[in-house]
Parts: structure tokens; sequence; C-alpha cells
């Protein structure tokens, strides 16, 4: 302190010697304006420096924060492409299974003769079923290795060069006669044969075959478990096969 002091004096005595030869020449003012002037001088060069203390405090504090604070900005989604990446493959969906058409050496290319006696057969149906026979009377299906000779008939038309027919069994039963296809509702069956009943008349629709085949109005669609009554162009397609001789007294 005390040096500072000494300081202070010969400060004061430099500039009163100066503000003395500056009165003398008009440049400089009188010593006390001298002092005051450097007193400011040094008190804004203090704030100044205190000034840029501050700044360098603040600038750190704010780096320190940046730091130290936890974001709180969401954390960013995963894309569609690495979502869907990471998802399984989809199963391929099963191709429909796909009939081969039967081919058999018997099988005509056109419509039997009266006295053939022929399988009906949906050569291009899952299976190859037959239409065939009951014992009760009734028209079902029946598969190849099953067939007896209720699955034997004969096509006759209903007057010569007809393109009627009537569908007959290809055995004669206990009369002595065949029998005769008929429809009678949705209800498919054999019963006595009458050339003048529209239920018994048969059309084959087709230019060759397999044709559908329509009975009493109504085509005949063959499954593995049956045969049914359905509308005309819904019908099972059918190959006639040849398979021996038909028995019948009146052809």
């Amino acid at each position: 302190m005390a040096e500072r002091g000494e300081d202070e004096t010969g400060l004061d005595r430099h500039l009163a010697v100066l503000g003395d030869h500056g009165a003398r020449i008009g440049w400089l003012g009188p010593p006390e304006q001298l002092r005051r002037r450097g007193e400011r001088r040094r008190r804004n060069g203090r704030l100044a420096a205190a000034a840029s203390g501050l700044a360098v405090v603040a600038v750190l504090a704010g780096v320190y924060a940046t730091q130290t604070v936890p974001s709180t900005e969401p954390e960013p989604l995963a894309s569609a492409s690495a979502s869907a990446s990471a998802s399984p493959p989809a199963s391929p969906s099963p191709s429909p299974s796909v009939v081969v058409p039967k081919v058999d050496p018997s099988a005509l290319p056109g419509v039997p003769t009266r006295d053939q006696a022929v399988w009906l057969q949906a050569t291009t149906t899952g299976g190859y079923p037959l239409l065939t026979a009951l014992s009760d009377g009734t028209l079902s299906a029946a598969a190849e290795d099953a067939a007896t000779d209720a699955a034997l008939f004969a096509l006759a038309p209903v007057s010569p060069g007809a393109k009627q027919y009537q569908l007959k069994t290809g055995k004669v039963g206990s009369g002595g006669e065949p029998g005769c296809a008929v429809r009678d509702g949705d209800r498919l069956a054999i019963t006595a044969c009458d050339a003048a009943s529209e239920q018994q008349r048969v059309v084959l629709n087709g230019r060759a075959a397999p044709y559908e085949v329509v009975l009493g109005g109504r085509a005949l669609k063959l499954t593995g478990t049956g045969v049914t009554a359905v509308a005309p162009g819904q019908g099972t397609p059918l190959t006639f096969i040849v398979r021996g001789r038909a028995e019948d007294p009146f052809g």
C-alpha cells in the first residue's frame, strides 16, 4: 500500500510538471484536470476488464449447460423401410390344384351309337367320377375303381336322326327292359322309359366331347360325392367311354 501511495505521489508530481508545461504551450490542461482524466481512464479500464471477465464466465456457463442438460427432443422413429425389412416375409399363396385331363383310348370324340354301352365320365374333374345308378334307383357318382354295371348307359335318339336322346341303362333290369334317366324336380333317378316325357329328354351341349349333358332342362354336375341338377352352362363336361355293347331288346 505504501508503494502504491508513493507511486501516486510521483504520478501527481509528474502530472503537475506536465500540466505546467502544457499550460505554457497551450496543449494540455491544468494538472488537476489531467489527474481526473487519468482516473477516468483507469476506472474505465477496470470496468472493461470486469465486463470481459463476466463475458467469459457467461460463455463457460453456457457451454457447461449445453453439455449437461439432457436433450428433450424425441428419439427418431425407425424408417418404414427398416420396419418392413424386420417383418417376416409373407408366405406365398398356394397355387390352385390343376386337374390333368384323363386320356382313355376308348373315349369317343363324339356321340355314341345306341348299341354302345358307355361310361359318362368327368375326365376334367378331380377324381374323374362316373355317373352311376344306385340300388334305390337314384343317380349318383362313383369312382372308376368302384364302377359296376350300374355305371353303363346307352344314348338312344328319340327318333332317327334326332338331336334329342334318352339316356338308358346299359343293362336291362329284372323286367327284361332298360330303364331311363329322369329329372323329377331336383331328384335324378332311373324310371321306366317314356319317349314322350320331357323330363327324360337329353340334350348334349358342345360340338365335340366332352359334352354338357342336359336332362329334363337341367345340366348334370358330377363331383366325387354325387350328382346334382344345375342350370345349363354350369354342368360338368362328360366324356363317353365305350365299355361294351348295350343290352336293349328294342335297339
